[in-house]
């Protein structure tokens, strides 16, 4: 290692507002160390440990061999049980506001968290939480504030009176529903159920319609009709390009995308997915995306909730019988949060 690059990972502020408290967000000790001037960027900077929700020799032997889909997407969200994602947008601190534009966060098992950590550790934060924790399990996390914007000036003979907010986030929660529905428009009214193991109850949802959707003639459409406005004639071409790449990916040319429309009485998102997809062995995905998203013509549903559509399968255009539809997750929404703490 070069000492340049040994430099970068140093923090060597300007200013620095020592904070040094433990708060819970999220049902995480979260520990606010302290507020960094340096490079004309103002940084928040807390430390936490990596949850132990799940046993990790545990989590190994439930670990299920990728042979479909289904198996990959199941594998991927229990990865996903031990994450910890919180984004503090905003912070008080003595009636002066900041907010961060961005995070990072990294692990305490290199040079640069080291001497991240050895610098607080100098500043003379309280470490009788974290003596007995491993350095491996420890997250050290930074919140920027845009560039050259005021740092606050701080009166010490005051409290510091901090207020946080920490921004909503979004938990996946697996269902997996079978259905059975037939194409076409589905009677108003009729609904459907799905069992919300966190909360302990039904949910209701409704879905309006399995129609046929040509992804084809819309996207000659868009690329002639809106994108000539802005663009050159080259930029259309290499845009359309690649988009067509990612159409193809997802539906192949002289095929329709048979799409979903649904409600839920509770406006939370869900997951649909075909049978088949599931079942279907997973291919080695490209560097380039193939990934679209679809958002319905209309606000509302025909029961009145919001419209969402979901893409299930690619059809032939003249398609009229059923389609097996697994009903695979949702999303739980984890709302905003506001902390006051007084030092």
């Amino acid at each position: 290692m070069f000492l340049k690059n040994l430099k970068k990972n140093m923090i060597l502020p300007k200013k620095e507002i020592f904070i040094n408290k433990i708060v819970n967000i999220r049902g995480i000790d979260v520990h606010l160390l302290s507020i960094t001037l340096e490079d004309h960027k103002s940084v928040l900077w807390v430390m936490y440990q990596k949850p132990c929700c799940v046993d990790e020799e545990i989590y190994e032997e439930e670990r299920i061999e990728s042979r479909t889909n289904k198996d990959e997407m199941m594998n991927h969200m229990r990865e996903g049980m031990n994450d910890i994602n919180i984004y503090i947008s905003e912070i008080i601190i003595q009636n002066q506001k900041m907010k961060f534009i961005s995070s990072s966060a990294g692990y305490v098992r290199d040079y640069e968290g080291y001497m991240k950590l050895q610098h607080f550790i100098e500043k003379g934060i309280d470490t009788t939480n974290w003596n007995e924790v491993h350095l491996d399990d420890i997250v050290i996390a930074a919140y920027e504030q845009k560039e050259n914007e005021e740092f606050p000036k701080i009166d010490y003979s005051k409290k510091l009176d901090i207020t946080l907010t920490v921004s909503e986030d979004f938990k996946e929660v697996l269902i997996n529903q079978p259905i059975c529905l037939e194409f076409g428009e589905i009677e108003r009214g009729n609904k459907f159920y799905f069992y919300d193991s966190i909360e302990k109850k039904n949910r209701i949802f409704y879905i309006d319609k399995i129609e046929h959707y040509d992804v084809w003639e819309e996207v000659e459409n868009t690329f002639e009709k809106e994108m000539m406005k802005v663009l050159s004639e080259e930029q259309v071409k290499e845009m359309k390009e690649g988009y067509l790449d990612v159409i193809e990916k997802n539906c192949p040319k002289g095929m329709n995308l048979a799409m979903l429309e649904y409600e839920t009485e509770d406006d939370i998102q869900l997951n649909f997915y075909s049978k088949k997809y599931l079942d279907d062995r997973p291919v080695q995905k490209s560097s380039s995306c193939s990934i679209m998203f679809f958002k319905s013509d209309r606000e509302l549903g025909s029961n009145g909730f919001q419209s969402r559509l979901c893409k299930i399968k690619p059809v032939e255009k003249d398609f009229k019988g059923n389609i097996d539809v697994e009903l695979f997750s949702w999303f739980k929404k984890i709302p905003e949060e506001i902390i006051k703490i007084e030092i």
